[in-house]
């Protein structure tokens, strides 16, 4: 008996709108790794010029400080410029249909062409409105000084959309053409722009020098007091730079930290291999999406005053004296944050993909299994899901501990900044050394799918 055919997505109604969007291009031949790298580099100085062009239309003083506060390294966002509300409205809008595939709410299946194609078209539609939603909260909140329906606040809106829309097709590019993601990318190069700047910035305010290595050795060769330097309160100081060098390292042990699980191929009884499980599963996505989900609520406490207690207590404490200003607002955090980046983790490890049940069928239809166990998809997704489960949830308390303690301890560029600028960098290394391997020996693109 036939299987019945399952039916099409009512988001099929959009496919004519999703066909009219301008698209970059999939490339019709290897794409070398020079052109990658030129192709990255672009879209990296299209992003930093989009920072440096200001929104026309501000009331005088308005929209100087980040609305967003310590969140801005992870969002990508630069205060009074077109990237104001940088890859929040992407993320958010990722996050939602990500929920609503994973919870078949839309019937979209994305091993099929056409769904992941309709998909990602959505996906971009989806990240547009979220840039006009989040675009009329400023201009609603009275941010930048001008009334929500005024000319001045209407052409803001339409200056903060376009800047998404920049960003969208900045990330298409280097999606397709170069390394890595673009979303990611950008994160990266602005925290650790950030991270360089507050550590060497050589300018002075007030007598004291602004970066905290040049106000280290100034204050010792000044004969001052050292531990000024190091708990300098309200500025960047040593104790952050500390800070950095150890969530560094603690970053990349724990990048390095996994399990392999022993397989072996049915038919041919000899030939055995591993199947890898790191301890950060699900990567740092977890704190992302709890990340934008902080960015939101702190928008819409702008407009709805209930949320703005909420988002007082979901905003990060910089440095050891706001802890010690508000130990409960620390604990709140922390709690908070855990919590969330836990059950982001096991909802990204069960709707993309990567939960025991869709690796269990992935490695039945390769004809392996686990030593020791009969071969039964059932059998073999129970001893997955112990360590996949126990993984993705471990993984995910980890990068939100680690994240909110290394803000607590002052780290330049923020704890969760310096915790993806790790996790992508690592990534990246992964990318390039593979695309180099494959530049040498282009036999092995067959090996990885390409």
């Amino acid at each position: 008996m036939e299987q019945a055919e399952q039916p099409r997505s009512k988001l099929y109604a959009l496919e004519g709108l999703v066909r009219r969007l301008p698209e970059v291009s999939v490339p019709k031949r290897h794409v070398s790794f020079k052109e990658k790298f030129m192709w990255t580099g672009i879209a990296l100085i299209g992003f930093f010029v989009l920072t440096q062009v200001s929104l026309y239309g501000m009331a005088a003083g308005a929209g100087q400080t980040a609305f967003f506060g310590q969140l801005r390294f992870i969002l990508a966002s630069h205060a009074g410029s077109l990237m104001e509300l940088g890859i929040g409205p992407i993320v958010t809008a990722g996050i939602i249909m990500q929920l609503l595939v994973g919870s078949k709410i839309i019937g979209l299946d994305l091993s099929k062409t056409d769904d992941r194609a309709l998909f990602t078209g959505v996906q971009k539609i989806g990240a547009i409105l979220m840039g006009i939603f989040q675009a009329s909260m400023l201009v609603m909140s009275g941010w930048y000084g001008v009334a929500f329906g005024s000319g001045a606040g209407i052409f803001l809106i339409v200056q903060l959309t376009i800047g998404v829309l920049i960003v969208v097709y900045l990330d298409e590019v280097v999606s397709k053409y170069g390394f890595g993601s673009g979303i990611s990318i950008f994160i990266m190069a602005g925290v650790a722009g950030t991270i360089f700047w507050q550590a060497f910035n050589p300018l002075q305010v007030g007598g004291q020098f602004t970066g905290a290595i040049p106000n280290f050795f100034g204050t010792m060769l000044g004969g001052g007091n050292i531990s000024d330097a190091f708990f300098r309160p309200g500025m960047p100081n040593m104790m952050g730079v500390f800070a950095t060098i150890i969530v560094f390292f603690i970053v990349v042990y724990a990048e390095s930290m996994r399990i392999e699980i022993p397989l072996a191929y049915g038919r041919f009884g000899g030939i055995r291999g591993r199947y890898p499980i790191k301890f950060l599963y699900t990567s740092v996505i977890p704190v992302i999406l709890a990340m934008v989900v902080f960015a939101n609520i702190r928008m819409l406490g702008m407009v709805f005053s209930p949320l703005q207690g909420a988002s007082y207590y979901l905003s990060a404490p910089n440095g050891i004296f706001d802890v010690m200003a508000d130990p409960l607002r620390a604990g709140i955090y922390i709690s908070v944050l855990v919590l969330l980046c836990m059950g982001f983790a096991w909802l990204w490890a069960n709707m993309t993909g990567m939960g025991p049940r869709d690796v269990a069928r992935q490695l039945d239809r390769s004809g392996m299994l686990i030593p020791g166990f009969r071969r039964d998809i059932r059998v073999m997704e129970w001893v997955l899901g112990r360590y996949i489960m126990t993984a993705a949830l471990l993984g995910g308390a980890f990068v939100g501990a680690i994240s909110a303690v290394a803000d607590f301890m002052g780290a330049l560029g923020s704890g969760t900044g310096i915790l993806l600028t790790v996790g992508i960098m690592y990534s990246l290394y992964q990318e390039i050394a593979k695309e180099r391997m494959t530049e040498m020996f282009p036999a092995m693109r067959r090996l990885f799918g390409e």
